[in-house]
């Protein structure tokens, strides 16, 4: 039978040779910090100081070791909880207190993998193992900056979420008309709406319309009546507004997408079926992505033109 004694010991092994351990007494860490700041000082005090200094300065040091114990093993406690994982990493502890919901998810996802492991069934195994490697790969990509919404009402909450970000001044928008439910269906509705509530709001909306030919044949000054007078809203609705024949980009295939780029703090892009019904919404909020994501929108200003430009052209029997 193991003495007590030998478990602590084998404790304190895991702590030290753990990455949590490292963090909190390897060189470097607060514990070397300050136990070294503590020496300096009490060196100094006992050549240099009276009886009483030397008192107070030990009432300090012992309030400072105590403080710092607790801190130590409290984040010992969350992160070591067996010579072969942790609960909770580092970086999620010294997260700031509004992530502190990625903490319990983590323990979560902990908790439950631990009993997966538990259930005898391999084919069960065998099934998780296909399903959890897909998500990994999800909290890979979020990791990086993606997180990748499927279904309406996830992509939608997301992408009010992020309009409503306090700050932002300034939403660019490009739409790729292939059919008239683009904007007819209830999610285009909804989302309309919440442009037009923003705008009044002060948030600067620039949208980019790509339209078939069919929507705006060559030679046309207006695009069809059906399409017009939904672009014409969104003009008066303060909504600036350019068009851009497909055809003219025919040979600028990575042009012809729907995207977004919200300010300078992410990028969205959508992709539709056949009937232009958004599949999937997918927020980069890498600042790479964004700006590669304003050098397209860049690109694509070069064949677009002003739809306030063609109204008046038309007022002057253009």
């Amino acid at each position: 039978m193991r003495r007590p004694t030998d478990l602590v010991y084998d404790r304190c092994m895991d702590m030290t040779h753990s990455p949590a351990g490292k963090t909190l007494c390897g060189i470097g860490s607060p514990c070397c910090v300050v136990s070294a700041a503590a020496l300096l000082a009490t060196c100094l005090c006992w050549h240099f100081a009276n009886l009483r200094a030397q008192q107070l300065l030990l009432g300090v040091l012992v309030s400072v070791t105590i403080g710092l114990l607790v801190r130590m093993l409290t984040k010992q406690c969350l992160q070591v909880q067996s010579p072969h994982r942790s609960w909770v990493s580092a970086a999620l502890l010294d997260a700031p207190a509004e992530d502190c919901r990625l903490v319990d998810v983590s323990r979560d996802i902990s908790k439950g993998l631990e009993n997966l492991a538990e259930q005898p069934d391999p084919i069960l195994q065998e099934l998780a193992g296909l399903r959890l490697a897909a998500i990994a790969d999800d909290i890979r990509r979020m990791g990086e900056g993606k997180i990748a919404l499927d279904g309406t009402e996830s992509w939608r909450t997301a992408y009010e979420r992020v309009l409503r970000t306090p700050g932002l001044t300034r939403y660019f928008s490009v739409a790729w008309l292939r059919n008239e439910d683009y904007w007819r269906d209830s999610p285009g509705k909804h989302g309309m709406r919440l442009n037009y509530d923003l705008v009044q709001l002060g948030l600067r909306i620039e949208r980019t319309l790509i339209l078939a030919d069919f929507f705006w044949p060559t030679g046309a000054l207006l695009p069809a009546k059906s399409v017009c007078r939904w672009i014409e809203q969104q003009h008066k609705q303060g909504i600036i507004v350019r068009l851009v024949r497909e055809s003219e980009i025919a040979d600028e295939q990575e042009l012809l997408c729907d995207f977004g780029i919200y300010g300078n703090r992410a990028m969205g892009l959508l992709q539709l079926d056949e009937q232009c019904r958004t599949t999937r919404f997918t927020l980069d909020f890498d600042m790479r992505s964004v700006q590669l994501a304003e050098e397209r929108w860049r690109r694509l200003l070069l064949f677009a033109i002003s739809f306030r430009d063609l109204l008046d052209q038309k007022a002057r029997g253009g």
